[in-house]
């Protein structure tokens, strides 16, 4: 049995009788399902459904097509989401701006296809949205509401403060001792070590948990901030930051298009990261084999 082909996202696409919306040559236009009654092929960019091209793309990549698989306008832009030019339309009505919202998501390393970002695991990707004002009250009406106790029973009930709780045991047996004043006459530093290392265990275990549940203390999102989602960092180690865009509003989209078509990740820029990354392969297989080849000249072995 064949399987039924998804159409892509076309961006470009010329104008078509009937069309809600036109392209001209002064931006990008995004459309999910429309092609051209006649005249030239569109011109097709990055976020294609079919599993053909799927193929051609990175885990990172088709991990984020899965996760924003809900949002009808996708675009995969170079750079990091503050680099880029937002645009004062509204992303959940398409009306006029006249605020920011800060939207915060953090993207933890998975077992399959995924490396570890950040020194801690996790990686915080955030953005300012532009709203209306009536956008911006519904948000803060209806955005879900966290306890104080959710947002730090992970930092509160860490396991890793069993840590904290033996060094401040260690730390109130010890300092008495260490205060004596004929330890102190001698001026001998080695008798604060034992009460150094449990103050800066005390702190270190306390700034790491303290770090780690950060994600926990972020405002959820609305169904006013989740008109405009941002994927993971897609790029690859010799690439700039790269983030693939989900809206669910046109008119946001046909904006935030628009101001950001230079950095717009197209077919030519996916070709030529594999182009890299084949040519890395080759030059790290030489590397290995040109030192195995001289350890066995010169060694023998």
């Amino acid at each position: 049995m064949g399987h039924a082909r998804k159409e892509p996202i076309i961006l470009n696409a010329p104008r078509r009788t009937g069309d809600l919306v036109e392209s001209g040559s002064d931006g990008i236009h995004i459309r999910q399902n429309v092609l051209p009654l006649s005249g030239p092929p569109p011109q097709l960019n990055h976020v294609w459904e079919d599993s053909g091209v799927r193929m051609n793309r990175s885990w990172d990549q088709q991990a984020a097509d899965n996760d924003l698989h809900s949002y009808p306008y996708r675009l995969e832009v170079r750079g990091t989401p503050g680099s880029l030019t937002w645009p004062d339309v509204c992303a959940h009505c398409g009306g006029g701006a006249a605020e920011r919202v800060r939207v915060r998501r953090a993207f933890y390393r998975r077992a399959r296809g995924r490396r570890s970002r950040g020194f801690f695991g996790y990686q915080v990707v955030s953005a300012d949205l532009p709203l209306c004002p009536s956008c911006a009250v519904h948000h803060r009406a209806t955005v879900p509401r966290v306890s104080w106790f959710r947002r730090y029973r992970w930092w509160l009930l860490n396991p890793a403060h069993i840590a904290t709780i033996g060094c401040a045991v260690l730390l109130v047996a010890t300092l008495p001792n260490e205060l004596d004043p004929a330890l102190i006459s001698t001026g001998s530093l080695s008798t604060w070590g034992i009460s150094g290392i449990c103050v800066f265990g005390i702190v270190w275990i306390i700034g790491i948990t303290w770090w780690k549940s950060r994600p926990d203390r972020f405002e959820p999102l609305s169904e006013i901030t989740s008109a405009c989602a941002i994927s993971q960092n897609l790029s690859e180690f010799f690439e700039r930051p790269r983030h693939l865009y989900g809206f669910r509003n046109q008119a946001f989209a046909d904006a935030f298009g628009r101001l950001n078509q230079a950095r717009v990740w197209t077919e030519r820029d996916q070709a030529r990261m594999w182009k890299k990354w084949s040519v890395a392969t080759i030059l790290l297989i030489l590397v290995f084999g040109g030192a195995r080849l001289l350890l066995w000249y010169f060694e023998g072995r």
